[in-house]
């Protein structure tokens, strides 16, 4: 007996809410109870590719969305959410006048949640947002993304978006520079803010709802200026060279600048209580960025990419900083970190560059990636850049990255490497390596251990990579370093493999803590079911 369908239909609704919109769908099929309440579902997400595979479907999609839709709306029923998400590659220009009939509806119906996908040729169609969508005062979400164009005629219009919340706009084109602005002047309590890529053009717009740009690439939007936004809790934004926040309540800040060459004109005096704030590939003047440091005095988060300095050498100080992360940034030679609350710290590039911690909590732990992919990288680079962390006791983990090309010539030819002082200790090293060659396994092992001395090791390797081969190696060397067959020394220690206490292997949900158990593991399985 079928008591589900004889639940309210808020209930209902609720059900389907939690559903993946394909199966939410089929529901429509179970029963008369079940399409009635499909129907009066007021969350659209309607994507052609679901629907309708094929190309030539694109009437029975507009015949589905339309009728949806008009059934709401002319029952008086809420529209809370309309999703509208169309293939790439197909001319949608017949579609337009229905498209705009949807927004109107939705926003006639009490839309809350608006998100537009059309995606077309960017530089010849774009759908012009209609004017409709300006009386939407019920609009919390408005998400538009890649195929959408903003008039100008908006300029001359006031926005009513006056519950609007989260405003996401990605590679839209727009007909004045000034709209972005306008648009985001009229969101009053407006608290999450996506601009990624936003372009302008100046041309003259045809009429319809499909604009045709044939001569005219559009520019990116250079500069922007947001102001007096008081409820403003997160930004994030791209590309966009010149940027001035007046938020003061703003949180967590975005930013990827628009190149690496010429410095960005990023403006943050009045977001002071700033706690998270992500870098993305700038060129970072050193006096620019030591001031921010210094201006946002509660910041807990910290992270840079792929950016440049003007100089070699920076300061980071963070009173209040707990994580902080250094990836792929160029050209520097020397960090100095002064945040003694800090707990986490992550570095992921190729240089080795001195990093040196003036106060640290007890609690630091410094997680490293290093690639060595480069010719200029040697046998001694791994040990030079552990070395250069100043206290090493902070460097907890190390995930290392070698590649098919890194001096393969000085590996094979390794026998031992004489060392005059003990590697540096690691609480866990994590190798990354594709090479398959048995003849590579001890010199590289040795390499290794003449670098940094792990308390533990882990090996990620590919999928073809011979399992059983190198952990038959791993086994050979433990038990043979009980003849005392040295390999590493350095002046002061013993050799590197006679340094290890415990070494665990996990293979198959069996655990194996010993060499006796990992021999009897590898006895025991066949080596089809070790190649993985």
């Amino acid at each position: 007996m079928d008591r589900i369908s004889d639940l309210p239909k808020v209930i209902l609704h609720d059900i389907l809410g939690r559903l993946p919109d394909k199966d939410a769908a089929r529901t429509s099929v179970l029963s008369k109870e079940w399409r009635e309440t499909w129907f009066s579902f007021p969350k659209l997400s309607c994507c052609s590719h679901n629907f309708f595979n094929l190309r030539d479907k694109l009437d029975r999609f507009i015949q589905y969305v339309s009728k949806r839709l008009t059934r709401l709306h002319d029952q008086g029923l809420a529209i809370k959410e309309f999703k509208l998400m169309l293939d790439h590659g197909l001319d949608y220009a017949p579609a337009s006048c229905h498209i705009d009939q949807w927004i109107q509806m939705a926003s006639e119906s009490g839309v809350e949640v608006l998100e537009l996908y059309l995606p077309g040729n960017f530089a010849k169609r774009h759908y012009n947002l209609p004017l409709c969508l300006t009386e939407a005062k019920s609009l919390t979400k408005l998400v538009l993304r890649e195929g959408t164009r903003l008039d100008s005629a908006l300029l001359n219009h006031s926005l009513k978006f006056f519950s609007l919340k989260t405003l996401s706009l990605r590679h839209i084109l727009l007909e004045d520079e000034r709209i972005i602005e306008h648009f985001i002047s009229h969101c009053p309590l407006i608290e999450h803010l996506t601009l990624h890529s936003c372009c302008y053009v100046y041309n003259n717009p045809s009429r319809g709802g499909y604009s045709n740009y044939s001569s005219t690439m559009p520019s990116l939007l250079r500069s922007l200026s947001l102001q007096g936004l008081q409820k403003l809790k997160d930004v994030d934004i791209q590309r966009i060279e010149e940027v001035y926040i007046d938020a003061p309540n703003l949180e967590n800040l975005c930013y990827h600048g628009h190149c690496k060459v010429t410095p960005s004109k990023l403006n943050l005096d009045s977001c002071t209580n700033l706690r998270w704030l992500s870098l993305w590939n700038m060129r970072i003047p050193n006096k620019w960025f030591l001031e921010q440091c210094y201006r946002i005095p509660f910041l807990e988060s910290l992270m840079l990419h792929s950016c440049s300095f003007e100089h070699e050498r920076i300061n980071i100080p963070g009173p209040e900083l707990k994580f902080f992360s250094l990836s792929h940034c160029s050209n520097l030679k020397e960090v100095n970190i002064d945040a003694p609350n800090l707990l986490s710290w992550e570095y992921v590039g190729k240089d080795n560059p001195v990093i040196s911690f003036l106060r640290i909590s007890n609690q630091l732990e410094l997680n490293a990636h290093y690639d060595m992919s480069e010719i200029r990288h040697n046998l001694y680079s791994l040990r030079e850049f552990v070395q250069n962390i100043k206290p090493q006791k902070v460097l907890a983990s190390l995930s290392l990255f070698i590649h098919e090309s890194f001096s393969i010539t000085e590996i094979l030819g390794l026998s031992v490497l004489q060392v005059s002082s003990p590697p540096p200790s690691i609480k866990h090293v994590q190798l990354h390596f594709p090479m398959n060659m048995e003849a590579r396994y001890f010199p590289l092992m040795n390499w290794l251990l003449s670098s940094c001395f792990p308390k533990t090791i882990s090996f990620c390797l590919q999928s073809k990579f011979n399992m059983k081969a190198f952990v038959v190696f791993f086994y050979e060397m433990l038990m043979d370093r009980k003849k005392c067959g040295c390999y590493l020394r350095s002046r002061s220690k013993q050799c590197c493999w006679h340094g290890l206490k415990v070494v665990k292997v996990t293979h198959l949900e069996r655990t194996c803590e010993n060499v006796e158990d990992l021999k009897a593991m590898l006895d025991a399985l066949p080596e089809s079911l070790l190649r993985n």
